[in-house]
């Protein structure tokens, strides 16, 4: 039997990543994501907000820790991961569903990534694309050095040898010629 174990979400992040590495160096950041459903009940608007715990490892996760704020909007593809553990204080079962992202994409500017006052704004986007004006190219300055006398290859292509020409009964096939295909 197959399964699939594959997570695409995209939210707002609920809280700043803490980035952190493990004892062998590896980077691990962990952040909460929000993500928005809106439906009608009864002509009644309604928002529902899911809340998932993210945990990204290596590369990414030094990105996520270096580029991203609260507020941040994401698009992550992943896997879900069951943590059980035993609680030390009751010691009842506990379990976490968190979601592995393996690739993150930010989709808005940050501050933290030089984007200024507009950071989390969407960029604009026109149906039509920009026009550009075109202008003569800039005259160049540089003027190559004269030479006395015009320099000589000594590079000669090498001469084709010419083929014979094929006899005109090459393909002919006489009555006692035998069939070479092996079937």
């Amino acid at each position: 039997m197959a399964s699939l174990n594959k997570v695409l979400l995209l939210g707002n992040l609920t809280r700043q990543p803490e980035l952190r590495y493990t004892s062998g160096g590896m980077a691990v950041c962990e952040f909460g994501l929000a993500m928005n459903r809106r439906f009608s009940v009864n002509s009644q608007d309604r928002e529902e907000v899911c809340f998932v715990d993210i945990v990204v490892w290596g590369k990414q996760a030094e990105n996520c820790g270096k580029y991203l704020e609260k507020g941040a909007q994401i698009m992550l593809e992943g896997r879900l991961q069951l943590d059980q553990w035993q609680d030390k204080d009751t010691g009842a079962k506990r379990s976490k569903l968190r979601v592995v992202a393996e690739t993150v994409q930010f989709l808005n500017k940050s501050d933290k990534a030089g984007a200024g006052a507009d950071a989390y704004e969407p960029e604009s986007y026109s149906e039509e694309p920009p026009q550009y004006q075109q202008s003569a190219p800039a005259q160049s300055q540089y003027q190559p050095p004269r030479q006395s006398a015009p320099a000589q290859s000594q590079y000669q292509p090498p001469q084709r040898k010419s083929v014979p020409p094929m006899p005109d009964n090459a393909f002919k096939v006489g009555d006692e010629a035998e069939d070479d295909i092996p079937f």
